[in-house]
């Protein structure tokens, strides 16, 4: 699929793929943003001493990522840092009371590319493990710009490797490997997909996308960006913004990782203009209803149910970018995590 023949599926995918909808807590009806989202989209005044017109740095926007979460764990964990093929740091999750080799899910975290952390997805990887009988294995791969694309997804196809190739050591079964992310991670999760599949490796069993990034360089301005499409019953004018803000940042993105912007038309940069999508494993995708990536969302779930991949597709209600983070606060991110285990483990029954 090329670039002009992607823009016309968003006009006409986008907003209509079969969906298993998760309403509000208290709600029947979608449309509404859940209370707390809407209070964290709300303006804020600037501190007094901040000069608007102040850039932050990379560093500064490292920082901020994240959320202040909570572990929300019942059962003993076993947690251990480990590095994978040489360079690639990693952080192993599993049960104490796993008396077996169990499937393994490959989690990468999101943010933007040139952030986020082991512990950004702490929370998480630690709900994860602790909802079913699977190990995790986070990947901290390069970040940009130090380290711009290719860096992250051949290091995040290493640690797949890697992981396959330490089975035993890691008490995992090697047939039965998933891969997971968020946002960025998201994206890494099926690009590592299709690189496995093009190398003929075949690691993949089952992949999760967490509101996965997968159309990159399209205008902000453009039907992707399209808020109106998002379906708002009240609070248009404040998604809209959202929308609008986080659509305009994404060039920067671009900026950061991609040396040359050609690239943003690259498969396995943006898979949605992939050839090789009927490869790929089953996949469940789960975004929020306000996402500004769910437009770009239900055009890959229709890309890949045309493809003949068995694909399940979840939006959760009144939510928007990043809720995943929200482990210990929003129910919608332990039932995500839920979902993404509950998945795995179904694939591979």
């Amino acid at each position: 699929m090329n670039y002009q023949e992607a823009k016309e599926l968003l006009k006409t995918k986008a907003g209509n793929a079969e969906k298993w909808v998760k309403y509000v807590p208290g709600l029947e009806e979608s449309g509404y943003l859940a209370e707390a989202t809407k209070q964290e989209l709300m303006p804020k005044d600037a501190p007094a001493e901040q000069d608007p017109n102040q850039v932050m740095t990379v560093e500064a926007l490292r920082a901020s990522m994240g959320w202040p979460s909570r572990d929300i764990s019942v059962n003993a964990l076993i947690i251990e840092n480990d590095v994978a093929d040489g360079n690639i740091p990693v952080r192993i999750y599993r049960k104490e009371a796993l008396g077996k080799p169990v499937p393994v899910i490959v989690f990468f975290h999101g943010g933007g590319f040139f952030g986020g952390s082991l512990d950004n997805v702490e929370h998480p990887c630690r709900t994860l493990a602790d909802k079913g009988d699977v190990v995790v294995v986070s990947v901290d791969y390069s970040l940009a710009p130090e380290k711009p694309y290719p860096d992250g997804l051949l290091d995040s196809y290493r640690a797949v490797k890697w992981v396959y190739r330490n089975a035993d050591k890691l008490g995992i079964l090697k047939e039965k490997i998933a891969v997971a992310g968020d946002s960025a991670g998201g994206n890494l999760s099926i690009t590592v997909s299709l690189l496995d599949r093009t190398f003929g490796t075949n690691y993949i069993g089952a992949q999760v996308l967490l509101y996965p990034t997968v159309a990159r360089g399209i205008d902000g301005k453009g039907e992707l960006w399209d808020a109106s499409r998002l379906g708002a019953k009240a609070d248009a004018e404040l998604i809209a913004g959202y929308v609008a803000g986080f659509g305009s940042l994404d060039f920067k993105v671009d900026e950061m990782y991609l040396e040359n912007q050609e690239n943003t038309k690259n498969s396995l940069v943006s898979p949605i203009y992939s050839e090789r999508l009927g490869e790929l494993p089953p996949t469940l995708v789960a975004v929020g209803e306000f996402d500004p990536l769910r437009l770009q969302n239900e055009v890959l779930v229709a890309q890949l149910r045309e493809n003949g991949v068995a694909t399940e597709y979840i939006q959760y209600n009144g939510m928007i970018h990043a809720f995943m983070d929200q482990i210990g606060d929003a129910p919608q991110a332990e039932d995500v995590m839920e979902e993404t285990v509950r998945f795995v483990l179904g694939i591979f029954k």
